[in-house]
């Protein structure tokens, strides 16, 4: 099924929104803000002739069929320590220096932990838990339900994490088909459990949880 569809991304400019101080800055630095647009579109035979059961000896393109396109937009955001006194210009001036550079996406079913994230937890400065809530996937706004907890193709809780890259590095999708393999926290769980039995109530459908 997967090889049916043809995709297209075309990744935006790297800009810097802003140079400012955040609540834990440390000192002699600021805070720059990046943002970068990644449109993913997606094309989908109209038709099928095969599935996840049975192939067939004839491409798509044999029966002419035409394509269904959807396309996807999304908005990027990471932040880097900067030198205390720098510009939104000279920030600017950096990136254009790195054309490779660029924000990359990580999608997990655990919370993504960086090695100061690894820190604050072991000293107690924060939890896994208060990270996985900051960085479970909620739907957009703008989307029917904007907030709402956006589970991964099999139901579990993911997790994303946007980063920079001076070299481009490629998304990383870490997430897993098991339906044992996910970190949860007793808010997500709910927030789950609730998104479930109400997608199910307006199908017309009963589940068991």
């Amino acid at each position: 099924m997967d090889s049916q569809v043809r995709k297209e991304v075309n990744v935006g400019q790297l800009t810097v929104s802003r140079v400012f101080t955040n609540m834990h800055q440390k000192e002699g630095t600021l805070t720059a803000e990046l943002r970068q647009a990644v449109e993913t579109k997606s094309f989908y035979p109209s038709k099928q002739i095969a599935n996840d059961m049975q192939d067939n000896v004839f491409a798509v393109d044999d029966f002419g069929f035409g394509e269904q396109e959807f396309s996807n937009t999304e908005n990027r955001v990471s932040w880097i320590d900067v030198p205390a006194g720098t510009t939104v210009e000279q920030v600017t001036a950096k990136l254009a220096a790195n054309p490779d550079a660029g924000l990359y996406r990580v999608l997990s079913n655990h919370p993504i932990l960086t090695s100061g994230q690894v820190y604050a937890i072991n000293n107690q400065i924060t939890t896994k838990e208060a990270i996985a809530e900051s960085q479970v996937v909620r739907m957009p706004e703008g989307s029917p339900t904007p907030g709402a907890l956006a589970p991964d193709p099999n139901g579990k809780p993911q997790y994303r994490g946007i980063f920079f890259s001076i070299d481009g590095k490629d998304d990383n999708d870490k997430r897993t088909s098991d339906v044992e393999d996910f970190f949860t926290t007793e808010l997500i769980s709910s927030e789950i459990a609730g998104s479930s039995v109400e997608e199910n109530v307006e199908s017309g459908q009963t589940i068991t949880m």
